[in-house]
């Protein structure tokens, strides 16, 4: 391998071509073959550096110093044949094939890039020749670098740029790669990553570099010229440019070269072997090589040198000899080799992909109600020998790993091989998931990813039958529900909503009206106790069934306390559920005989109090029909017409102005929203007692419902006597739903151990007795009220709300003006009997609004402050103060 900077002169002579190569024989001398080498690469510089060069390329000087090589080659010319050739301007690269190797050469390819004038001229730029020898490929790169000594950066600039843009032909099917161990288009390495693009020049076994790369000497020495008059120029070489950017990684990073012993080849005056005065000497003509990882033993320099006694150039020739390993590959044995460590990494692989067991794939949940969590476990085990990382992920139905309703625990970990962890399933469904579950609209069911990583997918069933209650369903659907919600299908749910609806919601109704029978006309407090979870439970299903309330069982719940918990032990365990008036007695007969004692004076107590109301009740004007929302002309009717239509309602607002009062005022135009619940507010002041009960008459519709539609209220003779075929704990006629968990009930929840009403103010207690049935009913409303969807007034009026809770009830009035009708309904209702309790001295106006203030506008997450809880209390008094009390 040899470069020489020709300096633009004409072909040198055979015999300088000669001494040049260096293996040529002189004369007719005989060679011997088996010692000439297999290749022979020369690189020529500045072959043609006019004008006219940078225009198209000279073949006639490339061809005079091919005719002048061939010469010079003598009696070996026989033993070679011109392999290749590649011309850029004045770079010029040739390669010579001895004969006996030409059929082991094959895919030979060359590429040129200019990078002189303007970054794309062929002044300066290289030429390169990519061939494979047997089946080792091999790139042979001829290149001429910017000159000058304070050029080095542009040096280094267009060595990475050549490197990008030489490129070769695509890599074609059964071509050798750079790896010998590796076939063409494997799986892995170089083989898959050059099949179908164009080969770079590293896509080769070994990369050869040479030519003028005019790297100089970094700084000029004062004794430089005393340094090379004595050859002593072998110290200057740590001054090297090209070395100093490979030691620095700069450029030609990985490339190596043979150690130099020879003097700088530049710059000379021509034809003496004296250095120019003007420039400083340089090793500028170069030869180094790269070599594929895995081939770094396979080359070796025996021979670099500079030709010191041609004398036409201001270069010196450089030669190189080199010594390549190339090899031979058995393609079966190479292919068998290679399935067999596809094999080894296909078992190791499979060792490395975890994997795990999971005890089930199905999580049922049962029967879930409204507010009670259940939960489920699952064991997830890592079966595998490496750690396991997994996780629960979204699927493209959703943007979260799970609904709403559904909490898992961990959804994320790793375990260790050997290691398993429980997994925790909880289903809770509350006010924010309730509502399309309640209509049978969605189902409580869902299919869950657990994701292994690096691992395959596992899927999770998750189901559970969700039980309808009217807690968590919406309003919207309440008013329309005319029998048992917990029967109901979703055709049911879907018929009803299509028909007539009542003014307020039957449980919310027979709650009041309970409250405002057994609690206001009797003297009890309301909304400042707890209620009993037990009874809580009862009280539900009732509701949900649609039977009513017996005032038998509630009333005496609190007398037959101590018996109420030993029949709750033998009820869950018993095999169906005991009606309330057969409780059975485990207490010893001492104690029995005491708890008879108390249950004869708690009756009698309450027989003295009732007909104490009773007496009462005479002197109030109770009708004995619903109000009919359907007579007469549609547009005469105000809006309590069409809204609160029941007897229970015409009782609560006797005495009001139902119609405008107003001088000159439409009779037949209803009344405003601010009107409406103006004319609510009762003309007594607090703390009377005039104010007129609620019956016990149940709430009729706006329109016609049915034949089987309720639409005429009951007397309390007419209770009493149903009671027996509705009793508080249904019979074998009516299930209670199957069990959950070992609880005997749908409704044995945590939720129902706390209560729904916050702590009294201060130290304000009531000074009325109060009664655990009644307040376990109470505290059932208020929990009803909170497990609406949306709350009773829109989350949308919230903020205007507030803001008049701080202002005044005027203003308070205003903000309801774009309430919806039939929330207007329920809003009223609630008000109307909110107020009876306060001037019946049942509760205080401060408790109510303490308590229904946060129930009926609910503050969001994120203002739940003090002063949000103050504002909205304040707006609540508002609403409930009397006519002219702003």
């Amino acid at each position: 391998m040899g470069t020489w900077n020709v300096n633009k002169n004409a072909a040198a002579s055979s015999s300088e071509i000669a001494e040049w190569l260096g293996f040529a024989s002189k004369g007719s001398g005989q060679v011997e073959f088996e010692k000439l080498p297999e290749l022979v690469v020369l690189g020529f510089q500045e072959m043609e550096a006019g004008a006219e060069a940078f225009v198209y390329n000279n073949e006639v000087k490339a061809g005079e110093w091919s005719e002048a090589v061939e010469q010079a080659l003598g009696n070996a010319r026989y033993s070679y044949s011109t392999l290749v050739s590649k011309q850029l301007i004045g770079m010029f690269i040739k390669v010579y094939a001895r004969i006996d190797v030409l059929a082991h050469i094959r895919y030979v390819q060359t590429a040129s890039v200019g990078c002189g004038i303007m970054g794309m001229v062929g002044n300066k730029g290289a030429v390169a020749v990519r061939l494979v020898y047997m089946d080792t490929p091999l790139c042979l790169v001829c290149s001429h670098l910017a000159h000058g000594p304070t050029q080095l950066e542009r040096r280094n600039e267009q060595f990475h740029d050549l490197c990008k843009r030489l490129s070769f032909g695509e890599q074609e099917p059964g071509m050798p790669t750079a790896d010998p161990l590796i076939p063409t288009g494997s799986l892995f390495g170089s083989g898959q990553a050059t099949v179908g693009r164009p080969l770079s020049v590293f896509d080769s076994s070994y990369l050869l570099w040479f030519g003028d790369l005019n790297y100089r000497l970094a700084i000029d020495t004062q004794d430089m010229d005393l340094v090379v008059r004595r050859g002593e120029h072998m110290s200057l070489l740590g001054l090297d440019q090209l070395r100093i950017a490979m030691m620095n990684k700069q450029a030609f990073v990985g490339f190596e070269e043979a150690d130099i012993g020879f003097a700088p080849t530049y710059k000379y005056l021509l034809g003496t072997d004296e250095y120019d005065a003007s420039r400083r000497p340089s090793w500028c003509d170069r030869v180094l090589w790269w070599t594929h990882p895995g081939c770094e033993d396979g080359i070796r320099s025996t021979e670099y040198t500079a030709v010191q006694s041609l004398r036409t150039s201001d270069h010196k020739p450089v030669r190189s000899r080199i010594s390549v390993g190339v090899w031979k590959t058995d393609v079966d044995k190479r292919q068998s080799a290679y399935l067999e460590v596809l094999r080894e990494l296909d078992r190791y692989e499979n060792e490395c992909i975890p994997t795990a067991v999971l005890e089930s794939t199905v999580v049922d949940f049962g029967d879930v109600v409204f507010g009670r969590m259940v939960r489920r476990q699952m064991k997830l085990s890592n079966s595998g020998q490496v750690p396991l990382e997994y996780s629960f992920i979204a699927t493209p139905a959703r943007e979260d790993y799970a609904p709403k309703w559904l909490r898992i625990s961990p959804d994320s970990g790793m375990l260790l091989p050997g290691q398993d962890v429980q997994l925790e399933f909880s289903v809770m469904v509350d006010e924010t998931t309730s509502a399309p579950l309640s209509a049978r609209v969605d189902d409580l069911a869902d299919i869950l990813v657990l994701h292994l990583t690096r691992g395959r997918d596992y899927f999770i069933q998750v189901q559970g039958n969700y039980v309808p209650s009217v807690f968590g369903m919406s309003l919207d659907v309440l008013v329309h529900c005319k029998k048992a919600v917990r029967h109901m299908t979703r055709a049911d749910f879907e018929q009803c909503l299509v028909s007539g609806q009542f003014s307020v919601p039957k449980c919310i109704w027979s709650m009041t009206d309970f409250l405002s029978r057994y609690a206001v006309e009797r003297g009890y407090s309301l909304f400042y106790w707890p209620g009993d979870r037990e009874l809580a439970r009862r009280i539900k299903e009732c509701l949900d069934l649609d039977m009513a309330l017996d005032p038998n069982a509630i009333l005496q719940w609190q007398a037959d306390a101590e018996t109420h918990v030993a029949r709750t032990v033998v009820e869950e365990q018993s095999p169906r559920i005991q009606a309330l008036a057969q409780p059975v007695n485990i207490q010893p007969q001492a104690q029995a005989q005491a708890q008879a004692q108390t249950q004869t004076q708690t009756q009698a107590q309450l027989q003295a109090q009732s007909q104490q109301q009773n007496q009462q009740q005479q002197h109030r004007n109770r009708p004995e029909g619903p109000i009919d929302g359907t007579t007469g002309d549609p547009h005469m009717a105000s809006l309590i017409d069409q809204t609160l239509v029941s007897s229970t309602l015409q009782t609560g607002f006797r005495g009001m102005d139902l119609v405008p009062s107003a001088p000159g005022a439409n009779p037949n135009i209803p009344p405003s929203t601010a009107e409406a619940l103006e004319r609510l507010s009762l003309n007594s002041a607090w703390g009377t007692s005039a104010a007129p009960a609620f019956a016990r008459g149940a709430p009729s519709g706006t329109s016609q419902i049915g034949e089987n539609a309720e639409t005429s209220s009951q007397t309390d003779s007419e209770a009493e006597e149903t009671s027996a075929a509705h009793t508080l704990l249904p019979g074998n006629a009516r299930s209670m739903g199957r069990s959950i968990g070992g609880s005997s009930s749908l409704y044995d929840d945590d939720r129902l151990a706390g209560s729904p009403l916050p702590e009294a103010i201060g130290n304000s207690g009531p000074s009325a007795p109060h009664d655990s049935g009644i307040d376990t009913v109470a505290s059932c409303l208020v929990e009803l009220l909170q497990s609406l969807p949306e709350p009773l007034i829109p989350a949308d009026l919230y903020g205007a709300c507030i803001e008049a809770g701080g202002v005044s009830r005027a203003a308070a009035l205003e903000a309801l003006e774009i309430l919806p009708p039939g929330n207007l309904n329920v809003l009223v209702y609630l008000l109307a009997f909110l107020r009876e309790a306060i001037e019946c001295g049942a509760t205080s106006a401060q408790r109510v609004a303490q308590v229904f203030g946060r129930v009926l506008l609910r503050p969001p997450s994120y203002d739940r402050s003090a002063r949000s809880y103050e504002r909205t209390e304040n707006f609540l008094m508002f609403l409930l103060r009397s006519h002219g009390s702003i």
